[in-house]
């Protein structure tokens, strides 16, 4: 990730980014917490899906992620949105 990616991801709490791990690992995520300090910078978020109306939590838990372990950040596309 980019330090740009880095700091645009701490803007985005409370918000839905798209995550890509270094593993190849794609995933459309509710940002909580950026932890950007100390030995293992991480972030806490919640798994989510799209749907007509809106973004809906996938799963009953959270993910803790590595910063390290995050290959890009974006945002989404939306519904109806082109590639």
């Amino acid at each position: 990730m980019t330090q740009g990616e880095r700091e645009f991801l701490k803007t985005q709490i409370d918000e839905v980014v798209l995550l890509e791990t270094t593993s190849g690992r794609r995933m459309l995520a509710q940002i909580l917490i950026v932890f950007d300090e100390g030995d293992t910078p991480d972030l806490f978020c919640l798994e989510v899906e799209a749907t007509q109306s809106g973004y809906v939590q996938k799963g009953t838990t959270g993910h803790s992620i590595l910063l390290s372990e995050i290959a890009s950040v974006h945002r989404p596309r939306t519904v109806g949105e082109s590639s």
